[in-house]
């Protein structure tokens, strides 16, 4: 069985040989002299001159069956397959069992030729795994190697024919066995490139690394920050498996790492491998077999923080039955060892000043908080928003926990005074907390960030300092009325330009800043003033417009306006002290189309034509509070990727539900034509008890959950792009 290692040439020399030397004396004699003069040449190896004999052959005699078998066997040497085959096939139409027997031979040969032939025309193949039909393939998909595998499976069948009509053929016998090599190698060839792994002083060793951020592939796509794909680090391959061969891996692991894995075992019978896991002393940690002699395939050792050492992994064929299995390993390093830039600083006394502006990737781990500090001069105000990471974490493992009812930001924020004396904590808002404190005095005050028991997670801190109104107002104004509306997707750009500016130490960089998540603005709202802005939507994407504030500080209402600023689309004023922030959903082009047909003259566009690129459609932002209020606010842009799972709705329902709320959008444009704003109380008294209690984050992508595109919403806000920068006059 060991002449699957040897070189094909020699394998085919040898079939060539033993077939021709078998068939000489039973080459067809005929009076015909062309036919003898093929012979000879044939015999002698000048396969050209035998070609061309019996090409004069074929014009002079009919064709037979035995003419053919010469023929065949002169073009098969000469390399012509698809000729030597289709003659040598006419040669089977035959009932002399002898010259039957050769035929047959001839094929297989003829058949195995060819198959080296096509092996030689493309790299070495990767192992075959069983189960695998390379056959399966769209032709023009097929590789030289399935080809390959085709003839060299036709030679097998003839080869067998042949033995069946004469089983004393040695050479037969011979060529069958080397062409049941390749159709059918034995386990040991096909096994992986780990191999020789059978023993733990053999184990192959695992490497995990960080893995690339998938959204770097993705157009439009949030980059992840760097320190991000420290926190988990993977190890992933495609192997095989023989019967008594276990498979033995080692891996590295440092303090505090940790450990878990996975087998993927294809659903096929008697497909069967346990994992187990063996630590540095010696002792199995996680056994591959339970004592009823389930075969597990999968552990997690993520419990018990790792010591210093080698661990080992033994994949066992618990059935010995050959297989292919895919194997993952993950390893989390130690909390402390992937914290982020600013440790130490898990007391007040390490505070990490900071410059206002966003902060990207930093980290909680479990019983340490982060402090940080900011300077405030008289009259200026802090506002502060803190959310989850997006990206941070495992993805895998969180995409397996289900949602179960509002989010609930796993750490707290707090703003103490240079005493310590806590001065305000964060309200939630979605996935993470809000905190304002208006004009508190001059000096430096401490921010505190603390996760929930045992939280380990990666956290984004925006953090501005504004001066007092009128001065202090953001740098859209004059933004008061719907024609001076500022571009919110501009206006990130800009500020995102203005960063990069600064990162190159105030030089313009040589290659203007890319757009990078959503379109997110920080502005405040002055007493008596009304913020306008507006918004392009590409495509047909939905998106979800957000402002994120603290609701005890001073109460924002949302409202979504036609291009023209005239007509209302849609209104939020449903922000509580427990959920902070208002959201609403752009409608979907369907529903915006049939406003449109209602809406007064000048405030729609045409309709777009069939199979076109739906047009851009721009939408106006309105963003105002009670008199004498006033408050800072995140203003954002998010487009939900599509739906991935979870259940459908049927359309109808939707159809309903954008009707409820094209009737509800009715009614309070015309309460606002009446009295000014929304009535809070009547509107409060409309709506069940349990709908008042909902995040107005969460209601508004639910109610873009529920479009007849049936999309999947995520509320998470991404991280801000504002320049990290103190913001003045003129910020």
């Amino acid at each position: 069985m060991k002449l699957a290692r040897h070189g094909i040439i020699a394998v085919t020399a040898l079939v060539w040989v033993s077939a021709l030397a078998s068939c000489e004396g039973d080459l067809f004699d005929t009076s015909e002299g062309s036919v003898d003069d093929g012979n000879e040449a044939l015999l002698a190896g000048k396969v050209d001159d035998a070609l061309k004999s019996y090409a004069e052959a074929v014009a002079a005699i009919p064709e037979s069956p035995q003419l053919n078998y010469d023929r065949g066997l002169a073009e098969s040497l000469a390399g012509h397959h698809e000729e030597a085959t289709q003659l040598l096939l006419k040669a089977l139409d035959t009932r002399e069992k002898p010259l039957m027997q050769k035929v047959r031979a001839a094929l297989g040969v003829a058949y195995s030729r060819w198959g080296v032939a096509l092996e030689r025309t493309a790299p070495a193949p990767p192992a075959v795994m069983p189960g695998t039909d390379p056959a399966a393939a769209p032709p023009d998909e097929r590789s030289p190697q399935a080809e390959a595998l085709d003839k060299w499976t036709v030679a097998v069948k003839h080869l067998e024919e042949a033995l069946r009509l004469d089983p004393s053929d040695a050479a037969s016998l011979h060529n069958l066995e080397v062409a049941l090599l390749r159709v059918d190698p034995p386990c040991s060839s096909r096994d992986d490139s780990h191999e020789d792994n059978d023993t733990r002083g053999a184990a192959a060793l695992i490497e995990p690394k960080a893995e690339e951020d998938p959204a770097q592939a993705q157009s439009g796509g949030t980059p992840r920050a760097p320190e991000m794909a420290r926190d988990v680090l993977k190890w992933t391959e495609q192997l095989h498996s023989c019967p008594d061969d276990p498979d033995w891996y080692k891996i590295e692991l440092q303090e505090g790492d940790r450990l878990s894995g996975e087998l993927t075992v294809p659903a096929e019978p008697g497909a069967t491998l346990a994992l187990e896991v063996v630590g540095p002393d010696g002792e199995v940690l996680h056994p591959g077999l339970a004592e009823d002699g389930t075969a597990s395939t999968r552990f997690d050792l993520s419990g018990t923080p790792a010591k210093a050492g080698t661990y080992y992994l033994r994949v066992d064929n618990v059935k010995l039955d050959e297989t292919s299995y895919g194997l993952e390993v993950k390893v989390r390093p130690a909390c402390w060892a992937v914290e982020d830039r600013f440790e130490d600083n898990d007391t007040p006394a390490d505070a990490v000043l900071l410059t206002p502006g966003p902060l990207d990737a930093l980290k909680l781990c479990p019983n340490d908080s982060d402090w940080y500090a900011v300077d405030l001069a008289e009259g200026e105000s802090l506002f502060l928003y803190a959310q989850e990471s997006q990206g941070a974490g495992d993805e895998d493992e969180a995409a397996k926990k289900p949602e179960e009812g509002p989010t609930v930001p796993p750490f707290s924020t707090e703003i103490h005074g240079a005493d310590g004396a806590l001065l305000a904590k964060g309200a939630p808002t979605g996935k993470g907390r809000v905190t304002t404190l208006l004009t508190p005095g001059p000096g430096r005050y401490l921010v505190r960030l603390v996760g929930d028991a045992d939280y380990e997670g990666r956290y984004d801190l925006n953090v501005q300092v504004v001066p007092p109104c009128p001065e202090g107002d953001d740098r859209f104004e004059d933004n008061d009325v719907a024609p001076d509306a500022v571009d919110i997707a501009q206006a990130a750009q800009a500020e995102q330009q203005a960063a990069a500016a600064q990162a190159n130490g105030g030089q313009a960089p040589p290659q203007p800043a890319q757009a990078s998540g959503p379109p997110t603005v920080f502005a405040r709202i002055c007493p008596g003033d009304v913020d306008w802005f507006s918004y392009t939507e590409q495509g047909d994407k939905p998106s979800v417009v957000s402002a994120v504030f603290e609701h005890a500080k001073g109460d924002l209402a949302l409202e979504l306006y036609d291009e023209t600023g005239v007509t209302l689309v849609a209104r939020a004023d449903a922000s509580t002290p427990e959920q902070n922030g208002e959201a609403v959903a752009l409608p979907p082009r369907e529903k915006q189309e049939d406003d449109a047909a209602q809406a007064p003259p000048g405030s729609t566009a045409p309709a777009p034509e069939d199979d076109a690129e739906p047009p851009p459609r721009t939408f106006k932002i309105k963003v105002s509070a009670a008199p004498d209020a006033e408050n800072f606010y995140l203003l954002q842009v998010q487009q939900p990727s599509p739906s991935s799972g979870g259940d459908s709705q049927d359309p109808s329902d939707s159809k309903d539900e954008d009707d409820k709320e094209q009737d509800q959008n009715k009614d309070d444009q015309q309460q606002d034509k009446d009295q000014g704003k929304q009535d809070d109380e009547q509107k409060d008294e409309q709506k069940p008890q349990e709908e008042a209690k909902n995040a107005p984050l969460q209601d508004a992508l639910d109610k873009l959950d529920r479009n007849p595109e049936n999309l999947e919403a995520t509320e998470s806000a991404r991280k801000s792009p504002l320049a990290n920068r103190r913001p003045g006059k003129d910020w």
